[in-house]
């Protein structure tokens, strides 16, 4: 006869089930870490990748412009954009949805995931001369950042900045004196 008893037995498999369990649940939730961590990187990669492409879009936009005042908001891609002129600087807003859908700006805000703002104010460059504000010509800063307002699976709350992308754009006279005239 063996020295342990049924119910010594039946007891250490008991113990040796729970362990087991417990080791299956801690590792499964590690697993699911990995796999919520790896959705967040793909999504930010993308993000990054839409992101990019469309502050370099509205940068190329408005470096294409002959002068500032000929910018309207037909000329950026998202037709729903924002546009704004106050004399001197350009404000441009566009809303995106989780898709990097263009949403129009009088629907609710609920949707709206990403945000493109840029602004094109005046300032100097180095080496630049003064900007002459009332004729448009000089030197422009372009400022575009982009957003993203809803937070990752399982992320901080609030806002993640994508993108920021500053430089600068220097219109001449000429080309402001030759948009006045037509």
């Amino acid at each position: 006869m063996s020295g342990t008893s049924p119910r010594r037995r039946s007891a250490f498999a008991l113990a040796e089930i729970i362990l087991s369990v417990a080791v299956l649940v801690i590792l499964a939730g590690f697993s699911l870490l990995m796999f919520i961590s790896a959705k967040n990187n793909n999504a930010k990669a993308y993000d990054l990748y839409k992101a990019m492409a469309h502050a370099i879009s509205v940068i190329e936009t408005i470096k294409a412009a002959p002068y500032p005042k000929s910018l309207s908001a037909e000329d950026f891609e998202a037709p729903e954009a924002v546009f704004s002129f106050d004399g001197n600087s350009v404000i441009l807003s566009m809303y995106f949805d989780e898709t990097w859908g263009p949403i129009p700006s009088d629907s609710p805000r609920a949707r709206v995931c990403y945000t493109v703002e840029a602004e094109l104010s005046p300032g100097d460059a180095p080496g630049t001369t003064v900007t002459d504000t009332r004729q448009g010509s000089g030197a422009y800063n372009i400022r575009v950042r982009v957003v993203r307002l809803k937070p990752y699976t399982l992320g901080n709350h609030g806002q993640h900045e994508i993108v920021f992308i500053e430089t600068v754009k220097c219109f001449n006279h000429y080309a402001a004196a030759e948009g006045a005239t037509k």
